[in-house]
């Protein structure tokens, strides 16, 4: 996804969330569904986290991630489990401070259903608590995170 893929999901996250009585609203409704319907967009919602600096978009990467990843958790590997989790828990210590709240409840819902739906796969997964713990010990909004 290139600068001008990126702004015009930004566009369309905005109509859906912001304007639903807009005329485009359906078109977005039928683009912000694709994303959370497909595989083939895992890789278009991790650039949203990574370069995307619309609340509408990020939580648009995260609710869709969560429903990919629940709807295709058996077509991923054990390693590839942990390492979305582990993505997760470094994009929430890099920048969940600086989320809005319905953002940051959305990855954290992402967070907990790959750590549920991993417990059993990979002892990594039960190692959530260590990794909160650190959250804990850290400033003041990262304790806050943690503490969600």
């Amino acid at each position: 996804m290139d600068a001008s893929g990126l702004a015009q999901v930004e566009a369309i996250c905005n109509i859906f969330y912001n304007q639903p009585s807009s005329p485009d609203w359906p078109a977005a409704k039928r683009h912000v569904e694709a994303f959370g319907n497909s595989a083939e967009y895992i890789p278009q919602c991790q650039h949203l986290l990574d370069h995307s600096q619309s609340p509408y978009a990020l939580l648009l990467a995260a609710t869709s991630l969560r429903s990919l990843v629940t709807t295709h958790w058996n077509n991923f590997e054990t390693a590839q489990h942990v390492t979305i989790r582990d993505y997760l828990l470094r994009y929430l210590a890099e920048k969940g401070p600086s989320l809005p709240p319905f953002v940051l409840s959305a990855l954290l819902a992402l967070l907990c259903r790959i750590t549920k739906l991993g417990w059993f796969d990979d002892p990594r997964h039960r190692e959530i608590v260590s990794e909160v713990t650190k959250f804990l010990t850290a400033s003041t909004d990262h304790c806050l995170i943690g503490l969600k």
